[in-house]
């Protein structure tokens, strides 16, 4: 008998808020610091509508909307079960990477989605394209009205299940063909996800070693404690969520051939003001550091992360710099000063 007990389909889901609108956002949906589901967010999407009405339609509409850009295309052989995750020995992945047209791409899709799934039928995937240079016809129809301005990137594929990660940045994402299960853990269980390595990873960001389907709980017990905080929701056409950095979540594509939309935000005006290479760089500068030295820098970071503005009071106004309001003048200068040091 399967043991239920980690089962990710019985956890409780995020919070649900209807009626949101670009005026009220923030304060129903970014203001509490926790994932929301948006339902129907995109009920109205001609892209959503091709999907409802059926796998073809869907793919006419994606080909008539597309330019003939080459995409960068994931590979998964059959034996990963569309995991995409590391090789055995950790050293490389498990999948492989080439290059497609949206027509070539949705050629393999279909491929795999007119077999049956026990068969050796690789399965494809599309991961973070901006929209603007493959689709630009859909940059106007895929407006998200809640973030004005920003980008929206597609990802499409078959089913395809990407381990627990997090974003730099905020992000909408959003449903537009096929269902997704979205799986998510608050900032402070990162000690029970067993995350891996920092700078060698599937896709950019660090990933929980963690298998959320069959957790093995010898080699990772500390996730029975992650499992007590998490959040899990199934996601059809046309339903959004909304994932505040830096929470982590693995996302499963479950249909044949699915198709997400998400809007990345997060706040900086510069290249410079990214946390995680600031992780990175930490890592680097402090964690060799003598345990004295490495205890005094966590105490320095203590200070001046803190919101208590009164700490800083002793510097006037005009030069408080990087500790003061936060204009694009100084954004600019503390950028600049940033690449000297850094760069020299």
């Amino acid at each position: 008998m399967q043991d239920l007990t980690y089962n990710i389909h019985n956890l409780p889901e995020p919070r649900r808020v209807e009626g949101v609108t670009v005026d009220n956002f923030k304060q129903r949906v970014t203001d509490d610091y926790s994932p929301a589901v948006i339902p129907g967010f995109a009920d109205q999407w001609p892209l959503v509508n091709a999907a409802k009405e059926s796998e073809q339609a869907l793919c006419d509409y994606l080909v008539d909307v597309s330019t003939n850009t080459p995409l960068p295309l994931v590979l998964l052989p059959h034996k990963t079960k569309g995991r995409m995750f590391y090789s055995e020995d950790m050293r490389a992945m498990n999948f492989q990477k080439a290059q497609a047209t949206l027509q070539q791409a949705l050629a393999h899709m279909q491929h795999f989605a007119q077999s049956n799934r026990e068969l050796a039928v690789d399965r494809v995937c599309v991961q973070s394209v901006r929209i603007k240079d493959v689709m630009p016809k859909l940059e106007d129809e895929l407006a998200n009205p809640l973030r004005p301005g920003n980008h929206p990137f597609i990802w499409l594929g078959n089913p395809v299940t990407v381990a627990a990660h997090f974003d730099e940045a905020h992000n909408i994402a959003v449903v537009a063909a096929g269902v997704r299960r979205f799986t998510l853990f608050p900032p402070e269980q990162i000690d029970n996800l067993y995350i891996g390595p920092l700078e060698h990873t599937p896709a950019g960001q660090p990933v929980s070693l963690v298998d959320l389907h069959c957790p093995d709980l010898t080699r990772f017990p500390k996730y029975a404690e992650a499992f007590k905080h998490a959040l899990s929701v199934e996601l059809r056409p046309g339903d959004a969520i909304y994932i505040p950095s830096p929470w982590w979540h693995s996302v499963e594509s479950q249909s044949n051939i699915n198709v997400l939309v998400n809007y990345w935000w997060s706040g900086n005006f510069v290249s410079s003001a990214l946390p995680f290479p600031m992780l990175i760089h930490a890592i680097q500068a402090l964690k060799h550091l003598p345990i004295d030295q490495q205890t005094a820098w966590k105490h320095m970071l203590n200070h001046y992360l803190s919101t208590d503005e009164s700490l800083h009071e002793h510097i006037p106004p005009s030069v408080r710099g990087v500790l003061g309001m936060r204009n694009q003048t100084t954004i600019n200068r503390v950028h600049n000063w940033l690449k000297h040091k850094i760069g020299r």
